[in-house]
């Protein structure tokens, strides 16, 4: 009953609300990026396919997550691995060959090398970008598929603040979640600051299966701080800190025995930077980075299989210089250096610490040819202490046809270099069933990817197609090995090895209509063809199709908004031969009340459309939930 009320309230609204909008936007308003080409332009002038969320985008779906925010992005997919981890996936490619960023700092690999994306609050960002295709010449090792850049906040230079509060429930009266979160910031004189928090709580929910599995209790906290100081008009000193702490707590089969499984996870963030901007064409960025992550692991009755500490590191030091030269070439010139190191109980007595290197240095030209015609060449090398040298190229080009109507080519490279885990830890999957040994003689896996696209953009209309063609070679396979054990302690080894290859091709599309009386349209539509060539179905479990539509309201005199959601993921096909495809709907509706305050409401997964892999529910049921904020 409460559903229909809520989709009725929608209606009703929509329906009889004002039938003039107070004024006609452009259809997509220009967003500047960054991560395209790591010097700042406007999102129409940057090369390759780039896909800015707004912060407005997130509170319009309820994202609490980065995860919750990517869930409807062109050609990409937020996967769900080792149970309940959700980590994206562009263009077909695996998850460990999408390199995730924050304001361009490499983050410490989480459980199994996966940085799980509900970890990362969005309360604290400020938007998100996404390259689609291999940006390894810009960024190294892990951008063989593409490149997640999250965006967080900067100290504001007036005071501003928010503070929030939302609850949500199930259809079934379960995973009741409490959400508060806050943010202040502002100047004092020439020192700036920007404070956040948040706090989740959410209560597990019922099992559908035979097996204890169900949804874990959740208990995540974010403090966050970003601090900068103006030494003069063109100089800044600025640094930043992230804290994240995430429990879970939940009934799972491990090792053939039911069991109670605690899941610790910690992050932390701490990172120092320089900028100076001289004679308006010249910049220097000067930045040290570090990032930890550390899990504890735990079963009750115990596993001894199952007990596992994890500790991963990120040590990294960055220069990059900006200038213009012949007034018509912008040069960009980056040196890095990074170490990772990884302390794993899961290694043995013997061996629980390792470590690797990474020095690299890259090479950017954009320029424009002639007019119309803007040309980018990007060339990187990298040195790695484990697997030796690796050069990367890219050529990316941009041709107006008009000021609305462009077309865009891009050839790039890219690859992944083996990871701590994949060298050196031997770990239990599949509920402590399966082994996986490790392999020191790992070699990089690589990427070569083509596309091809046309774009325009109107006052009311917006509309994109893009092709794109993708070969991965030496791609990381686990390999059966023998078997160990019977009954309870039976147990399958496999090893990684460089084994496979794959072809990946699609079509991307996608469309915004700003329609009368403050509705709008925007959706999207992905085609993938993926070819396992060491046989076998699609790898990492892509769909071949996956689509988004959103009808979308407002009225700013009101401060009324409201949207109705459709996202469809056809079939995807698991390497246990499991099979799924599904389709959600949600919908939200907000109201302000004078120039601070702001209520809200919506339910997601409208339908109860659920399905279960290994006796885990991968979608949850219908939830409902609703809150209010103040902005200042």
């Amino acid at each position: 009953m409460a559903k229909k009320i809520i989709i009725m309230a929608l209606l009703l609204i929509m329906a009889g609300g004002p039938v003039l909008a107070a004024e006609e936007e452009p259809a997509r308003l220009e967003e500047f990026v960054v991560s395209a080409t790591m010097t700042q332009k406007y999102l129409s002038d940057a090369p390759g396919s780039i896909e800015v969320i707004t912060s407005k985008q997130m509170e319009e779906m309820n994202a609490l997550t980065v995860a919750d925010a990517l869930e409807n992005s062109v050609g990409l997919i937020v996967s769900r691995e080792s149970g309940r981890t959700r980590v994206p996936s562009i263009r077909g490619a695996r998850s460990k060959h999408t390199l995730v960023l924050m304001d361009g700092r490499r983050l410490a690999f989480g459980f199994n090398d996966m940085i799980d994306l509900r970890q990362i609050p969005v309360v604290m960002v400020d938007r998100i970008e996404i390259v689609r295709g291999p940006a390894s010449a810009l960024y190294g090792s892990d951008a063989l598929g593409g490149v997640v850049n999250i965006i967080t906040r900067k100290a504001p230079y007036e005071w501003s603040g928010e503070a929030k509060t939302q609850f949500g429930i199930n259809k079934d009266g379960d995973a009741k979640e409490y959400v508060g979160s806050a943010m202040v910031g502002g100047p004092l004189d020439r020192f700036r600051f920007l404070l956040s928090a948040e706090k989740r709580k959410k209560d597990g929910w019922n099992k559908t299966s035979s097996l204890p599995d169900d949804g874990f209790e959740e208990s995540p906290l974010l403090l966050s701080g970003r601090f900068s100081f103006d030494l003069t008009d063109s100089q800044m000193l600025s640094a930043g800190v992230e804290y994240t702490d995430n429990k879970y707590e939940g009934g799972q089969f491990y090792e053939r025995m039911d069991r109670t499984r605690n899941f610790d996870e910690e992050r932390r963030g701490y990172f120092a930077q320089y900028d100076a901007h001289f004679s308006d064409v010249h910049d220097f960025m000067l930045r040290v980075n570090r990032s930890e992550y550390e899990n504890k692991m735990l079963f009750d009755p115990d596993a001894r299989s199952g007990r596992r500490n994890t500790s991963q590191y990120v040590n990294q030091a960055e220069a990059r210089y900006s200038g213009l030269y012949f007034d018509s070439h912008l040069v960009t010139l980056g040196f890095d250096f990074r170490r990772d190191e990884l302390d794993d109980t899961q290694m043995g007595e013997l061996r629980n610490k390792e470590h690797v290197n990474n020095f690299s240095v890259f090479l950017q030209d954009e320029f424009n040819i002639f007019d119309p015609l803007y040309l980018v060449l990007g060339l990187r090398y990298d040195n790695h202490s484990e697997y030796g040298d690796q050069w990367t190229t890219r050529a990316s080009t941009i041709y107006s046809l008009s000021d609305s109507i462009r077309v865009r080519a891009s050839f790039g490279q890219g690859f992944r270099a083996p990871s701590l885990t994949e060298l050196y830890v031997t770990s239990l999957r599949r509920r402590g069933q399966e082994v996986y040994e490790a392999n020191p003689d790992l070699k990089a896996e690589k990427s070569t990817s083509y596309e091809l696209g046309i774009e325009g953009d109107f006052d009311i209309v917006y509309a994109g197609l893009t092709g794109f063609y993708t070969d991965v070679e030496n791609l990381i396979e686990s390999i059966f090995n023998r078997v160990e054990g019977s009954g309870p302690s039976r147990k399958s080894y496999y090893q990684w090895d460089n084994i496979a290859k794959a072809t990946i091709k699609g079509i991307e599309a996608e469309a915004g209509l700003r329609l009368p009386h403050g509705f709008s349209v925007d959706g999207n539509l992905t085609w993938m063809d993926i070819d396992n060539k060491s046989g076998g179905e699609d790898i990492g479990a892509q769909p071949k199709y996956k689509g988004f539509v959103k009808l979308g309201y407002e009225y700013p005199d009101w401060r009324l908004k409201a949207n109705l959601r459709m996202s469809y993921t056809g079939r995807m096909e698991y390497a246990e031969g499991d099979r799924y495809s599904y389709t959600l709907f949600g919908t939200y509706i907000s109201k302000g009340f004078g120039p601070n305050f702001e209520i809200f409401a919506g339910v997601d997964n409208i339908f109860n459309k659920t399905f279960e892999r290994n006796n885990v529910t991968q979608i949850e049921p219908t939830t409902f939930y609703g809150g209010l904020s103040y902005r200042f």
